[in-house]
């Protein structure tokens, strides 16, 4: 079944007693593009979980973000800079010495101050964290997935119609097709009684003449490789691989075979028929954008 590039998953885990939460998102993009956001110590991840998510997924920009509720990264502790509390006080005492301020230096003058308590990184086992890690990503993966598929079953029964309308319009191409050169007939047998008018004409010389056009103006050719082309885009529809390139290169094929048809008739309802076959092939393009 035909997978949409667009998609949300997300998922959650308790890692080292921080929760961890992982999010998915992607929209349309002719190849895969993945933009990854990760605590600064686990940056080193970065190429596990690229690789985690080509696995399932080959077209789209992505992003995937992994965060901790905790302000706390995985690996760091909090730190009092005594340093820094000790430049404060001084300032204070000095502040309040110059100014001849009431009033004691509490804690409350601390609270909020940059830089007093700060995060310090410790040597943390990558390897082993990412044995969390992975899980909850690859649950938000999957979550993902599921997303793109609900989306893909939707847009599969949107193709399904267009192809049945645009079927339909290429079998009365097919019984109109015979009209095409009567059509000519009719209009050279017109043109020829305006500029000779009574004087005789060379009956086998107007057969050769449309003998000619006859193969000229044969569509049956594109009429037979615009349904094949139809049939080859149903069944991509049903492969579970990625098949969003292919249904573009089919649909480049049915217009060039509709344009080929267009330039070869002068049947009227056939070129509204065209007109309507290339409406549809429009309509069956923009969908196919969404496709993986």
């Amino acid at each position: 079944m035909i997978s949409s590039m667009t998609g949300y998953g997300r998922a959650e885990k308790n890692i080292n007693d921080q929760k961890a939460v992982v999010e998915i998102t992607s929209v349309n993009n002719r190849f895969l593009e993945t933009q990854i956001r990760l605590p600064r110590t686990l940056i080193a991840l970065e190429s596990k979980i690229k690789k985690l998510l080509s696995v399932k997924l080959h077209r789209g920009k992505v992003n995937f973000s992994l965060s901790f509720e905790d302000s706390v990264q995985p690996g760091s502790r909090l730190a009092l800079n005594t340093e820094v509390a000790e430049m404060y006080y001084r300032v204070y005492s000095d502040l309040k010495k110059r100014l001849n301020l009431a009033g004691d230096i509490s804690l409350d003058h601390f609270i909020g101050l940059p830089d007093i308590i700060t995060a310090e990184s410790s040597e943390i086992d990558l390897e082993k964290i990412w044995s969390g890690i992975e899980s909850v990503c690859q649950e938000a993966l999957d979550s993902h997935c599921r997303a793109r598929l609900t989306e893909g079953e939707s847009l599969y029964a949107d193709f399904a119609a267009r192809l049945n309308i645009l079927s339909g319009y290429i079998n009365r191409v097919k019984a109109q097709a015979g009209n095409n050169i009567n059509h000519y007939r009719q209009k050279l047998d017109q043109r020829i009684k305006e500029i000779m008018g009574d004087f005789p004409v060379d009956q086998q010389r107007i057969a050769m003449e449309l003998t000619l056009m006859a193969e000229k103006m044969d569509i049956t050719e594109e009429i037979t490789r615009l349904e094949s082309h139809v049939a080859n885009f149903a069944s991509a529809l049903t492969q579970e691989n990625s098949v969003g390139k292919r249904l573009a290169f089919i649909l480049q094929e049915m217009h060039r075979e509709a344009n080929t048809i267009a330039s070869k008739v002068m049947d009227y309802e056939i070129s509204e028929l065209v007109i309507n076959i290339k409406e549809e092939l429009e309509k069956l393009r923009e969908q196919s954008m969404n496709i993986e």
